[in-house]
């Protein structure tokens, strides 16, 4: 059974927290290395090491969250989710305006013609179609 879209959304959130825990591991060695000469024994040599390591995982770290994106960017958009979504922004929202900025805000996080990104295009559809029909684009 393949993988719906929370369960590749949340794969690729997770390997980007896994991305940012090798950052971590990776400014420990600058520290440690910058330090050295105040420490017993040779952290260099095993900073060195832990540096190689990590651009190795760094690889496959990308080429994983590349794999999911991928799959996920497969994915075709649920109209009817967008549609709900949109009615949703209406009600937590004062007007056209806010629902616009805080959609496009939303889409201006992800890669054009990515899953997320069709996603809010498909949600600021959705928007601008009530506004239409309710007659709020003249406000806007």
């Amino acid at each position: 059974m393949a993988l719906d879209v929370k369960q590749l959304t949340d794969l690729s959130q997770h390997s980007a927290k896994a991305r940012r825990h090798l950052d971590q591991v990776r400014d420990f060695v600058d520290l440690i290395k910058k330090d050295a000469e105040h420490l017993e024994g040779n952290v260099s040599t095993s900073g060195d090491r832990i540096e190689e390591l990590s651009r190795e995982v760094n690889k496959h770290l990308e080429e994983i969250k590349g794999m999911v994106e991928t799959q996920l960017n497969k994915i075709p958009v649920d109209e009817e989710a967008t549609k709900d979504a949109a009615k949703k922004l209406a009600l937590y929202h004062e007007s056209l305006n806010q629902v616009m900025a805080w959609v496009n805000g939303q889409k201006s996080n992800h890669s054009e013609n990515s899953y997320w990104w069709r996603y809010w295009v498909s949600v600021l559809e959705h928007v601008m179609q009530d506004a239409a029909e309710k007659g709020e684009l003249k406000k806007a």
